[in-house]
């Protein structure tokens, strides 16, 4: 389980911005604007590591799991970029 303070939503921003190729903060959309950015900041600190949540955002796909692995899929292109939370 990643630790309480690791931000999940950054590196899914992280993550998306790779595939956009501009910094996080320049990404055309919100994350916060496709799902409760807090929820899933809380369900990261869940004791299990069982669940997977995915979300969609404009062009992409993104996986969330419980033992911290971020995947976000690329819609048009089905290229992976796979992050793991430390």
């Amino acid at each position: 389980m990643p630790p309480e303070s690791y931000d999940v939503t950054l590196s899914v921003a992280t993550a998306l911005a790779r595939f956009e190729g501009v910094p996080p903060q320049e990404l055309e959309f919100a994350i916060h604007d496709h799902i409760n950015t807090e929820a899933l900041e809380l369900l990261m600190t869940s004791r299990r590591s069982d669940w997977v949540l995915e979300f969609r955002v404009p062009g992409y796909t993104v996986s969330v799991r419980g033992s911290g692995e971020v995947t976000v899929t690329n819609d048009r292109s089905q290229e992976v970029i796979t992050v793991t939370l430390e």
